[in-house]
């Protein structure tokens, strides 16, 4: 039987976490470089700044810089960094990655129920809620240094498992509202469907991102345990509803757009980047 509250296993541990962190940099980097379209169109002046985009954009660029800054902080750092100090900014970034992957997904139900003010205001209030526990945890925590490094956050169990819980059920009620809203409007069968798998998709992988952090951080085994799987899930969350928001950016899927302009569904993640054959044609959020 292992013994988790041994020292030299709650190293191991803390090792392992390195390793993991550096692993989820490295790939996301990947993945981050392969799918900037939507960057690149808005630099290039191809689509308007919309709003809708925000949390997109802004959940890749805070999930990429908690993984630098949580990589640089495990390795040995200078006396003079204070690691406490450091690892508030990198909560806040990782935190809000996660509360950013989740509105990726949130903005459809919300747009399409915009006629229901008591549909609407539940969900700012579960969305409020929903950032209220990512805050909780930016603040409550501790550091543990390991090896001359900054080491790695002990966070609370309950609060680890509360966050990963509360996102999961947070993206199941946007799922289930989305389904619900679009099967009450008069959108082609073809794009109810593309949006119904799409939501399933997410959810079925954030769901399994977050069930095994959540049921490891209940378990409590030993600080570094508690936080292993957190960079993982995150990182996966957020891949994962960026594909949602560029799934309608496939340039030669024309006819969906079409289809959305003439029935004016409100989608709020289509967006319609113009190639030299169609530089006129309108763009979609």
């Amino acid at each position: 039987m292992v013994n988790w509250s041994d020292s030299s296993v709650v190293s191991k541990c803390s090792t392992i976490v390195e390793h993991t962190n550096f692993l989820c940099l490295g790939m996301y980097m990947w993945e981050y470089a392969g799918s900037w379209q939507v960057e690149l169109a808005l630099i290039g002046k191809r689509i308007p700044p919309r709003w809708p985009l925000l949390p997109y954009i802004t959940g890749r660029i805070l999930l990429l810089s908690s993984m630098a800054l949580i990589c640089w902080l495990s390795s040995p750092t200078p006396t003079s960094v204070d690691c406490h100090s450091a690892f508030l900014v990198f909560s806040f970034a990782g935190n809000a990655s996660i509360g950013c992957s989740s509105l990726n997904l949130m903005l459809r139900p919300f747009v399409i129920w915009r006629a229901f003010r008591c549909i609407r205001i539940f969900l700012v209030l579960a969305t409020v809620g929903h950032w209220i526990i990512l805050l909780r945890v930016m603040v409550a925590f501790s550091v543990m240094k390991v090896n001359g490094s900054c080491g790695f956050m002990v966070i609370d169990h309950t609060d680890m498992t509360a966050i990963f819980v509360y996102t999961m059920a947070y993206d199941i009620l946007a799922l289930v509202l989305t389904i619900i809203g679009l099967r009450n409007m008069p959108s082609s069968n073809a794009l109810w469907k593309l949006l119904c798998k799409q939501g399933i998709t997410y959810v079925l992988i954030t769901c399994v991102a977050n069930i095994i952090p959540a049921a490891v951080a209940s378990l409590n085994l030993n600080t570094a345990m508690n936080v292993i799987f957190a960079m993982p899930a995150s990182a996966i969350s957020t891949v994962a509803s960026g594909r949602i928001v560029v799934a309608f950016l496939d340039l030669k899927s024309s006819s969906c757009a079409e289809d959305i302009s003439s029935r004016d569904v409100p989608l709020t993640t289509v967006v319609t980047l113009p190639t030299g054959s169609s530089m006129d044609a309108p763009d979609l959020v």
